[in-house]
């Protein structure tokens, strides 16, 4: 009976386990790991965010911070820059993956990113492996709006 019962709780454990306890890990490629860049801004200095996606908001209706991870590669130079306006409610924020290039930024991704999360960008430069609240996700790499 004393068996029965430890294995039965144990079960439960396992199925009520938050997501971040079945995250997986990213595969092999270039981390980036966003630190913070630039505090209540209304115009992003890399030109990465429209202007028209970064609002106010907050009871003192303040501009996002944003958080940036730069990266030189073959390619070019890969910049993630994260926003903290915008986030859900599992804490993960908005993020625009770009690739500057000959002086031209092209935005390659777009998703979101979980709290001091990292993400990984494919050897081969076609997909980020991001970490969200719910785990890694995959996201596909290549120009965007």
């Amino acid at each position: 009976m004393r068996f029965s019962q430890f294995t039965l709780i144990a079960a439960l454990t396992v199925a009520c386990a938050p997501p971040t306890f079945a995250q997986q890990s990213a595969p092999t490629g270039y981390k980036f790991k966003p630190a913070l860049t630039y505090k209540n801004v209304s115009k992003d200095p890399d030109g990465i965010w429209p202007d028209d996606e970064l609002e106010p908001s907050g009871i003192r209706k303040e501009y996002p911070n944003l958080s940036t991870a730069r990266m030189s590669l073959p390619s070019g130079e890969w910049i993630l820059s994260v926003q903290n306006g915008g986030c859900n409610m599992q804490s993960d924020c908005p993020y625009i993956l770009a690739l500057k290039k000959n002086g031209q930024l092209t935005r390659m991704s777009r998703g979101y990113l979980g709290g001091n999360g990292t993400a990984t960008l494919s050897m081969d430069y076609s997909k980020l492996f991001v970490d969200t609240y719910e785990g890694v996700e995959t996201q596909k790499v290549g120009p965007t709006e």
